[in-house]
């Protein structure tokens, strides 16, 4: 049977144009989610597509975008009949979030203890600095970069993609309680003590040590969340805070 011969020359099917709005979309979507994650929205909120879009002076299709890509972060819930809302975590939640966090932590810091170079350690270290400076301005701000920044690192220096999509489920539902727990007198400043601890345990190898650091780590932090009783009563649903327009 003779071979179809194949054309290299066939024309490429027309592609449908692409929305400007999507880069909007995607701006919309950082603002929500800084604004959640910070509290200037606070749990409970309800979301309403018509009423951002006219703050922000755009659509409502980037808005709804954004608002249903926040509830894939797990950061909004969509009720029948009523709208989006942002979510209200009660305590079993929060020590539900915190515990998988923990599981994935340990991981992270046992693989990162196998695959840690000489480079990893310099860059940890020159971190610290920017964390201990930050301390020192009481800059809770630039704190709050510098942590995501360490975590982060230890799991890059883990060098496992699962386990980054995993924590990548939970990191935007923890900032929103992290942001609290940083405000807490004297936890930043212990928090940067740990993680000096932490990079000498990862430089060294220990891996059981650094395990149960971390787990403290985390759990240490869970409890001075709940201590300051940052939980949203499931039934209120407060006035959204002023959404700033893009920039």
């Amino acid at each position: 049977m003779p071979r179809r011969k194949t054309s290299t020359n066939a024309p490429m099917k027309e592609l449908k144009p692409l929305h400007e709005n999507m880069q909007l979309g995607v701006r919309v979507y950082n603002l929500l989610k800084e604004q959640i994650v910070t509290g200037r929205i606070t749990q409970g909120s309800p979301m309403r597509p018509d009423t951002i879009a006219k703050q922000l002076n755009v659509s409502t299709t980037p808005v709804r975008e954004a608002i249903q890509r926040l509830e894939l972060d797990g950061l909004t819930v969509k009720f029948p009949y009523q709208g989006w809302f942002v979510r209200v975590y009660n305590e079993p939640q929060i020590r539900e979030l915190y515990e998988f966090r923990t599981t994935l932590e340990r991981m992270g810091i046992r693989l990162a203890c196998q695959n840690v170079t000489k480079a990893d350690v310099k860059w940890l270290l020159e971190n610290q600095v920017v964390g201990r400076s930050a301390i020192k301005a009481h800059d809770l701000e630039q704190y709050n970069i510098y942590n995501r920044d360490f975590h982060s690192a230890i799991l890059r220096i883990a060098k496992n993609s699962y386990l980054i999509s995993a924590m990548d489920q939970v990191t935007h539902q923890c900032e929103m309680f992290a942001v609290k727990s940083e405000q807490i007198e004297g936890r930043p400043p212990r928090a940067v003590e740990e993680h000096e601890e932490l990079i000498k345990l990862l430089e060294a190898g220990k891996q059981k040590q650094a395990e149960e650091l971390m787990q403290s780590h985390i759990l240490s932090a869970l409890e001075d969340i709940l201590r300051i009783n940052f939980i949203a009563s499931e039934s209120a649903h407060p006035a959204p805070a002023i959404v700033l327009g893009l920039t």
